[in-house]
């Protein structure tokens, strides 16, 4: 097995792995309902820099990690996708506390379309016929949600540019996975550190009811993370993106029969465009996925 075979078989098993526990995110953050959303945020801030920062310790990269600070373009780049996933994070915890699952879920499903989107604007890559169908039909069924419900699907749309666009940052980034982590969670922890404190002493904080699952929020954010951007530089964007319905395929499912979401006819209607619109988008990947280890196999 060639080197660039091994790395793209580590990177579909470690994308494959951080989206099914991205996928349990709405069952877990139902626990932390009834704590602020800003509160949540900051605790997964600082409880993933902790695990995170074992971690790196651990390895004996601490030192190697710090010594990126003084990188100001490499921090720039990290500065914005740190930005980029606590927004991320700040609007998916919102939406579970909302009771809304099933509009986060369309959002993980509109994300890899966004990443091949972003993959044509910016890397420069051919769409294909299959992926400008699937395109369309994602366009058609965000409309109809516009048109028949009169109101823009912001949580989907946000969760899934804001995911898409940490991608495509974290791919240009010749950063490790863990070390790019550690640096993205330190950017934001003093804005955390400071939240919390003031919190504590206006005596509003929940951290002694919901100890353990604000402390699990924050390993439950590091892991998939560590995951996911040592998987975005490993393989294509492509194939990342098709990994990202592990994730939604799980929310959906989940607000469905355990949350008992209200999945109406118009949100199916919505959901029925943008489903085949990923089956097509689906065979053409593993069409070209095929051909590829074909070559790859090949003497």
């Amino acid at each position: 097995m060639s080197a660039s075979h091994s790395d793209h078989t580590k990177g579909l098993f470690q994308g494959t792995l951080a989206f099914v526990i991205w996928g349990v995110f709405g069952l877990y953050f139902t626990l932390l309902a009834d704590v602020p959303s800003d509160e949540v945020l900051m605790h997964r801030i600082v409880w993933c820099i902790v695990f995170v920062g074992i971690l790196v310790l651990f390895q004996g990269k601490l030192l190697a990690t710090f010594a990126l600070f003084k990188q100001p373009k490499l921090l720039a780049w990290l500065s914005i996708s740190s930005l980029l996933i606590t927004g991320n994070w700040w609007l998916y915890i919102w939406a579970v506390g909302q009771g809304r699952v099933l509009d986060a879920s369309l959002g993980y499903f509109l994300s890899p379309l966004f990443s091949v989107l972003l993959g044509w604007l910016i890397f420069k890559e051919n769409l294909n016929p299959p992926q400008k169908i699937a395109l369309v039909l994602a366009t058609i069924g965000v409309a109809w949600q516009i048109v028949a419900l009169g109101l823009f699907p912001w949580i989907a749309v946000g969760l899934a540019s804001l995911f898409a666009v940490y991608g495509v940052i974290r791919k240009q980034v010749a950063v490790d996975s863990i070390s790019g982590l550690l640096i993205e969670t330190s950017i934001v922890l003093p804005i955390a550190i400071v939240y919390l404190t003031l919190l504590t002493q206006e005596g509003n904080t929940h951290f002694n009811e919901y100890t353990w699952e604000l402390i699990g929020a924050g390993l439950m954010t590091a892991v998939p993370l560590i995951f996911f951007a040592s998987a975005a530089r490993k393989i294509p964007l492509s194939t990342l993106g098709f990994l990202n319905y592990i994730g939604p395929i799980i929310q959906f499912l989940s607000a469905l029969f355990i949350l008992n979401e209200t999945f109406g006819v118009d949100r199916f209607i919505s959901f029925a465009f943008i489903w085949p619109g990923l089956v097509v988008f689906s065979y053409d990947l593993y069409r070209k996925t095929k051909q590829n280890r074909q070559a790859i196999n090949s003497p």
